[in-house]
């Protein structure tokens, strides 16, 4: 299942160990604070407990949210598209 993952986080060490935690999950920066990629049930387990090990009582929040193909299909957007790529055994190209 594909992925939207944002986060609020103020403190900059913190934030930087979120966004290379999110990397090391295969998910890809589309925004500052902003990942998304696909995640087995498995892998978004694991993810979840990294992420409130890391966060832990914490004011700062990260949010997932799941995204269907039909879903992504729809997104609209302003300003200049970008290109993302995600593996899913082949090559996957998403347009935005």
């Amino acid at each position: 299942m594909r992925y939207v993952v944002i986060y609020d986080v103020s403190d900059d060490n913190l934030r930087t160990l979120v966004a290379e935690t999110l990397k090391d999950y295969g998910l890809q920066r589309i925004q500052y604070s902003g990942f998304m990629g696909d995640l087995r049930r498995d892998q978004l387990n694991s993810l979840m407990v990294d992420l409130k090990n890391l966060v832990k009582d914490l004011v700062e929040n990260v949010q997932l949210f799941p995204m269907c193909d039909s879903c992504l299909k729809g997104n609209k957007i302003v300003g200049k598209p970008k290109k993302y790529t995600f593996k899913e055994g082949k090559d996957k190209i998403a347009y935005f």
